[in-house]
């Protein structure tokens, strides 16, 4: 490379730097500044007019005027500056009203600067995100501990961290918890998945908090502090000894990287998540009882989704399996495809479950945000790449005869079922957890006769949700984001329990104290079941 490139390359990167470190400070300061009357009144004008402009089905389950008044309403408690932390709790309950659960409002957290990133990075996980959460009965409690500190026993209530309990900030925040129509299941699952972004809000972003934690009748306190997980230690290196004129040194056994590379591509494959050491899909056979297999699915957005299924499905065909329990528990969803693709293997039939996706224009698809959340130096490649995106979604959303427009998705025309398909009897395990393309796939077979419902209601809706391509926008001044689904999705089996999401045939709780002890009510319910059908 020559050396004026080279110099001016490094000119580049120097400017940048210090360019987002400035940014970053002057980022920060102006979110802590209240922000004029006017701005925020075209705060709400901008989020407003969006809605209508390009949200489909905005009036599903709450009215025109209804919601109009909301906005009025909100435009008249605006009379005097705030800060972008005081405009979200104005405007937030307004847009969980429309009852849309994919639609959300998220408060502004401070930026940090590369600097301070790759320190926090290096001193590893903070304090909040080393535990998962689990809301229940007005009480936080721990599902997961991930920390150093292993005295903080799975389903220790959380009573207070640095001073603040957790019920303050449910009743603070509650008016912007939102699921798909009028679920309840969802609101406390979004709650703990929230809680972490809720208290950084409250408290900023931590290097230690001191946690206050009830475990049975003893209360105690405990600092939990930045913590790395070393993957080294612990492990045993396998090494073989070699003599060399009397010397013994220790020599380290070669890789083998074929199977590293066989490895690597099943996880691939089947979404392995390193993180949380799982993989999103996995099958289990019953050693005590040769003809009930379980297919755990994670979620709908990882893996290589047609490789896994026709592997897995081919697995249960050779085991000839007669009952196949289906968990999609805490599945959040994900890829509309993803989810289709696997209920090819669940139907003896051609199949069609979804609607064509309702739009509101030919031009409603082009992404707003397009370039948030990617680095500046990948712009000329987005923009190079989006007139093609473009002219891809106009041509393919087409208009009816009522006016509206729609977008046909893979689910929404007829495709043959995989032949590999299983045609025993289906057990699915649902909760509040199960969300969006999960609901997909549970509305669809809920119409197969040989499909039994175990668990509790689902939290996304049985008929639908307003999804699809979901950009995420800022509003101008309060710099809140926004994210927005700009597609109706519907299935084609619907129920007329409008709003509610999909009901289990058998409803059974399962408590954190279940999976504290690792029960599971629900499936053993299931086991039973086979045993007496048999």
């Amino acid at each position: 490379m020559p050396v004026k490139i080279q110099k001016l390359l490094l000119f580049f990167i120097i400017v940048v730097f210090f360019s987002n470190c400035k940014s970053v400070e002057r980022y920060n300061s102006e979110l802590s500044q209240p922000i004029p009357v006017e701005k925020l009144q075209k705060d709400i004008d901008y989020t407003q007019r969006k809605l209508n402009r390009l949200y489909p089905n905005l009036h599903g389950y709450i009215s025109k005027e209804k919601l109009d008044y909301k906005f009025d309403s909100i435009r008249n408690v605006v009379n005097k500056p705030m800060t972008s932390k005081e405009f979200y709790f104005v405007i937030s309950p307004v847009i969980s009203s429309v009852r849309q659960g994919h639609m959300t409002m998220t408060p502004v957290l401070p930026k940090v600067t590369k600097k301070e990133n790759k320190r926090m990075k290096k001193a590893g996980d903070g304090p909040m995100s080393q535990f998962f959460y689990e809301w229940e009965n007005d009480k936080l409690f721990i599902t997961q501990n991930k920390s150093a500190n292993k005295k903080i026993k799975l389903g220790s209530e959380v009573i207070s961290v640095n001073g603040i309990q957790p019920q303050a900030i449910y009743n603070k925040y509650k008016k912007s918890l939102v699921s798909d129509g009028f679920n309840t299941t969802y609101l406390r699952k979004s709650f703990s998945k929230r809680y972490t972004i809720f208290m950084t809000n409250e408290i900023g972003i931590n290097d230690s908090l001191k946690f206050v934690f009830k475990e049975k009748d003893s209360v105690f306190e405990q600092v939990i502090s930045r913590f790395k997980k070393d993957n080294k230690v612990g492990v045993k290196v396998k090494t073989k000894v070699k003599s060399v004129d009397s010397v013994k040194t220790a020599v380290k056994k070669p890789v083998d990287k074929k199977k590293l590379k066989e490895e690597n591509k099943f996880n691939k494959i089947y979404g392995y998540n390193k993180l949380l050491n799982e993989y999103a899909k996995s099958l289990k056979f019953f050693q005590s009882d040769s003809s009930v297999a379980i297919l755990r699915v994670k979620n709908f957005s990882d893996g290589i989704h047609k490789k896994a299924y026709e592997a897995i499905f081919d697995s249960i065909k050779k085991k000839n399996i007669k009952n196949l329990i289906i968990d999609i528990r805490d599945n959040p969803g994900g890829k509309v495809a993803d989810a289709v693709d696997l209920y090819s293997h669940l139907t003896n039939k051609e199949f069609v479950i979804l609607q064509p996706a309702i739009v509101t224009s030919k031009t409603s698809l082009w992404k707003l945000g397009l370039f948030r959340n990617i680095p500046k130096l990948s712009y000329p490649f987005a923009a190079a790449f989006y007139p093609f995106y473009m002219g891809f979604s106009y041509f393919r959303t087409t208009k009816n005869n009522d006016g509206t427009y729609q977008y046909k998705l893979i689910g929404s025309k007829k495709r043959p079922n995989a032949e590999n398909y299983f045609d025993g009897k289906i057990y699915v395990l649902i909760n509040g957890g199960s969300f969006s393309a999960s609901c997909i796939l549970s509305a669809s077979l809920k119409a197969n006769p040989n499909v039994t419902f175990v668990g509790e209601e689902t939290g996304g809706a049985f008929n639908g949700t307003v999804a699809g391509i979901m950009p995420v926008v800022d509003l101008p001044n309060s710099k809140i984001p926004l994210r927005l689904g700009l597609m109706d999705i519907k299935t084609i089996n619907q129920t007329e329990v409008d709003g509610r999401g999909v009901f289990p045939d058998v409803e059974i709780p399962l408590t954190v104290s279940d999976k504290v002890k690792n029960k599971d009510p629900q499936l053993d319910w299931i086991l039973d079941d086979i045993k007496k059908k048999r």
